[in-house]
């Protein structure tokens, strides 16, 4: 009787790299660098906002973390999304894509793995995030509690398609150094868009000038094309409600995942149409 070998499914393929990525990722001390680097930020956030209940008289009536969550998420965002972007570009440039295409493995699941590994650092980071919050209590005892932690929510989600992006941006390139500047040249890009947008948007027309007003006709008009297609969008949807304490609409996490699924599958089609080399 003849024993033929069958390789495994997409599934079980994506599953085995994510562990393989996984592993590597949690021995590597940029984990906990950046872990403690979150911690950080919400210490010497804290330590500010407590000096100013010393200095001034300030009533709270928000959520005193809102903006500390909408920060985190988004220098997270950031970082994962430059750290797959330079992931499949360095299986390129050291020509290891073609020894797990020859495996056989599937262009969707080399992909499929990366992001997943980077999607559950995510979740780890976010985690030890919120832990911390719990535990030191930066803010003082009785600001932060298990409500107040919890607020992050959906935030995570709005991170996605950043780390698709960046993702996309690998599957483009064909060397880390090419792949990290697509990145951040699209990142910063959106960035400012975003920036200038609400800037514009924030002031009253009669104190605009010919020009400004002329700018903000023209960025509004593209906006709506340029936001549901931008990653750095769905990262100023964090910030959207905080001045009035709005809760993040629903409608909007939908759009970030979406934009992840798209981006994912544009991935995809670029890596095949770019092959291992």
């Amino acid at each position: 009787m003849s024993h033929q070998l069958r390789p495994p499914g997409l599934v079980a393929t994506t599953l085995l790299l994510t562990s393989r990525e996984i592993s590597a990722r949690l021995l590597s001390p940029w984990l906990y660098v950046v872990a403690s680097l979150i911690c950080l930020i919400a210490f010497f956030y804290g330590g500010g906002f407590l000096r100013g209940f010393e200095t001034e008289s300030v009533l709270v009536t928000t959520d005193p973390l809102a903006v500390l969550n909408a920060v985190v998420v988004s220098v997270l965002a950031a970082v994962l999304g430059l750290r797959l972007a330079a992931s499949l570009a360095w299986e390129r440039e050291h020509h290891t894509m073609e020894v797990l295409l020859v495996g056989p493995v599937p262009h969707e699941a080399i992909l499929l793995s990366k992001f997943c590994a980077e999607l559950l650092l995510l979740l780890l980071l976010v985690a030890v995030y919120a832990a911390y919050l719990l535990v030191a209590q930066p803010l003082g005892a009785g600001v932060v509690g298990p409500a107040d932690a919890a607020a992050i929510g959906r935030m995570p989600l709005h991170a996605l398609p950043l780390l698709a992006l960046g993702l996309l941006a690998s599957a483009w390139a064909r060397s880390v150094r090419g792949a990290v500047v697509a990145y951040l040249a699209g990142l910063v890009l959106l960035g400012l868009f975003e920036i200038v947008l609400g800037m514009l948007m924030a002031r009253q027309p009669q104190e605009l000038s010919l020009a400004a007003a002329y700018l903000r006709g023209i960025l509004s008009a593209a906006s709506t094309v340029v936001d549901p297609l931008s990653a750095a969008a769905r990262l100023a949807d964090l910030t959207e409600g905080l001045t009035g304490q709005t809760p993040l609409a629903a409608s909007r996490t939908l759009m970030a995942l979406g934009l992840a699924f798209v981006t994912l599958a544009l991935a995809a089609v670029v890596s095949r149409a770019r092959g291992p080399v």
